[in-house]
């Protein structure tokens, strides 16, 4: 929030900052220009090439990268067969479970809510309508297998499945080729986080949120009502200001308000009541000439 912003004028933040904004518009821009498969990809391999180009030309290494914070520093990785270690239902105190019910249930709710907003986003991508008991029902099993074998809440990737449609890949073969390098990246020995620079996954987050930004603050004016479009400008606000928690109920509290003043948030205009019974009278003489 708003709040935080004060951590951004610190000159040493700002260094390690800036060239992850850069990189994350330069491939934002590059993505929205060049409609193709191959652009995203280049892009950051893009990235890599030219941090790993500067520290060959500079003379720095890996480890000083890392005390200098461009790298996170990160432990020794064990192997993945000791993943399932640090499991231990029996030293769970169930005890305590009753008065986290609360938290449990606010952790379900943002899940689901997170899951339709990841499903509408998707079907404003695809154009036409998905199923949402379907895809609802794959996270709600997808998260109980990761529950029982010790992994975290979570939902859909919405924004890599955007991206993938933009650059008109339509075939699940990626979705198998991600699933795989995911596994590779547990099996294999190797930590690859320990080599790959903080402004790449910055850069990442950088596209992801101009992405939605343009989205949902700029390109869907033209797709709802001056009501509906207060209620996302003041929402956004709103989230910046009091988090993410009081920032939604904040909006949806302005939806009702707003709904209530006897504007129809699917209209450009205030219906009074004449104009609500010409709206119904027409649709019930609709109903009767159809019959």
């Amino acid at each position: 929030g708003l709040a935080d912003w004060y951590k951004f004028l610190d000159s040493e933040a700002l260094m390690l900052l800036a060239p992850g904004v850069i990189g994350g518009c330069a491939i934002y821009y590059s993505v929205r220009t060049f409609r193709h498969m191959a652009v995203l990809p280049s892009c950051i391999a893009t990235l890599m090439i030219v941090f790993y180009a500067i520290l060959w030309a500079t003379n720095t290494s890996v480890q000083e990268a890392t005390e200098n914070g461009w790298i996170n520093e990160t432990v020794e990785t064990p192997s993945w067969t000791h993943t399932w270690d640090f499991l231990k239902i029996e030293k769970v105190v169930w005890t305590v479970l009753p008065s986290q019910t609360l938290t449990l249930i606010a952790m379900i709710s943002v899940v689901g809510l997170s899951s339709s907003l990841d499903i509408a986003a998707i079907e404003i991508e695809l154009k036409r309508p998905l199923d949402y008991n379907h895809e609802l029902k794959t996270v709600g099993i997808s998260n109980v297998i990761s529950g029982l074998t010790g992994g975290y809440s979570g939902s859909y990737i919405f924004s890599q499945t955007i991206f993938s449609l933009r650059m008109g890949i339509r075939s699940r073969t990626m979705g198998y080729v991600v699933a795989a390098l995911a596994l590779i990246s547990v099996v294999i020995p190797i930590n690859i986080l320990s080599y790959i620079p903080n402004f790449f996954f910055g850069s990442l987050l950088m596209l992801i949120c101009l992405d939605l930004m343009f989205e949902w603050l700029i390109d869907v004016r033209g797709n709802v009502t001056s009501a509906e479009y207060v209620i996302v400008l003041a929402t956004f606000a709103l989230l910046q200001i009091f988090g993410v928690e009081f920032g939604i109920i904040g909006g949806c509290l302005l939806y009702f308000i707003i709904q209530k003043m006897g504007y129809n948030l699917g209209k450009d205009e205030i219906l009074n009541e004449e104009e609500l019974a010409v709206e119904n009278y027409g649709a019930t003489m609709q109903t009767e000439c159809r019959d």
